[in-house]
């Protein structure tokens, strides 16, 4: 191709993205609070941008199918967002932050599948090694949980602070988005929505089940881990290393994951997701001795980092071109999105009445999506699909 720089050009975008959404994870609550915003609000707060994920999301990937043009998507969606946080040093009250972020959040985590989806048009294009700029994103996030909480410590923890980083990070996105390759693709020449033609094909509607389930099996993770190593007696340093222990092994297994995918295909990749799942939930629910918590951290590089990559190589590898950004959007609208909410609810509920137990839980989805893996392969075995040709 004659545009040069694709792969770094598309890392800056990655990087930039999960910049803010590194700050927002961990630090948008000290902000809501300083707004007079309750616990309960903040989490309905968050909620709301999580169910809006499929809607909206699927509404702007099929935009970007319809048309064929990413970029420019991208970009709006990236004005956008940032627009959107020069406007909450303005806000004041429940109703008004929540309108603002079911429209900020929500189109700042639907940057995620639209840049994924030009990295997936790379893939096929210049055979990019999507590991190697995905991994970009776990850096960034690595990088401003650490530095963030150092720079909020020197403003100290000033709720205005918070909004310093999310305004940097989301003008660093509007900048970034600017530079990625314009990979325009032809129009879609049907005039059906690529949502139907997706959901007509039985071996991906099995794939984004098994992506789904496997994805929204670490929400006991993310919602409850922290609670409950800090009840176990665990200091905060050490919680910080294990939390910063996961992204690290997932950088390294992104770095090689190409190889990994060619070897054993997307259903032996959940497959292994499954079960390191599987064995991951059951060490969390039965034990706080630092020594095991640090070898079972070890495991996110394949329950989380494995099923990303083989959910990238199947829509990279199995869905025409003028869907994929369709696919994208529908497998982050139910993995990170409604199914993962219906997950956090119910890991709430688990966690509030019997505690480390709600890591068993887990081993449900885990488990199905094993069996997902299984039933994906014996699919493909017996009638293939046909791989796009472009």
């Amino acid at each position: 191709m004659s545009q040069p720089w694709i792969p770094q050009r598309l890392a800056l975008n990655v990087f930039s993205t999960f910049l803010v959404i590194g700050a927002y994870v961990p630090f948008l609550p000290i902000w809501l609070e300083g707004k007079g915003i309750s616990k309960v609000e903040i989490g309905l707060i968050f909620a709301v941008s999580l169910w809006a994920k499929i809607p909206i999301g699927l509404l702007v990937s099929s935009i970007a199918d319809q048309t064929g043009d990413r970029k420019k998507i991208l970009v709006a969606a990236s004005f956008i967002t940032f627009a959107g946080f020069c406007v909450f040093p303005f806000l004041n009250g429940f109703w008004p932050i929540l309108v603002a972020w079911a429209v900020v959040g929500t189109l700042l985590t639907t940057l995620i599948p639209l840049a994924d989806n030009l990295a997936i048009i790379a893939v096929k294009r210049i055979q990019m090694d999507y590991g190697k700029v995905r991994l970009w994103g776990s850096v960034a996030f690595i990088l401003v949980s650490i530095l963030g909480g150092y720079y909020l410590e020197l403003q100290g923890d000033s709720p205005a602070a918070v909004l310093h980083l999310l305004l940097f990070g989301s003008l660093l996105i509007v900048i970034s988005a600017l530079a990625v390759p314009n990979l325009h693709e032809a129009p879609r020449k049907h005039q059906k929505l690529a949502l139907f033609e997706l959901l007509r094909v039985p071996t991906f509607v099995v794939f984004v089940c098994t992506a789904a389930v496997l994805q929204a099996s670490h929400a006991a993770l993310y919602g409850f881990a922290t609670l409950h190593w800090k009840a176990a007696g665990i200091d905060k340093t050490t919680i910080g290393f294990l939390w910063a222990e996961g992204v690290v092994v997932e950088i390294i297994f992104l770095a090689f994951s190409t190889h990994l995918l060619q070897r054993l295909g997307t259903p032996k990749l959940f497959l292994l997701a499954g079960t390191a799942g599987i064995l991951r939930w059951l060490v969390l629910g039965s034990t706080t001795s630092v020594p095991i918590l640090v070898l079972a951290q070890v495991l996110h590089a394949l329950t989380f980092a494995g099923t990303l990559i083989a959910s990238i190589g199947f829509i990279s590898s199995r869905v025409p071109r003028d869907q994929s950004a369709t696919a994208q959007g529908l497998y982050d609208g139910l993995a990170m999105g409604f199914l993962f909410g219906i997950a956090m609810a119910i890991a709430g509920w688990t966690y509030n009445d019997m505690g480390a137990y709600v890591f068993y839980v887990m081993i449900v989805f885990s488990g199905a999506g094993c069996v997902g893996a299984i039933v994906l392969q014996a699919m493909l075995k017996r009638r293939p699909d046909r791989p796009d040709p472009g």
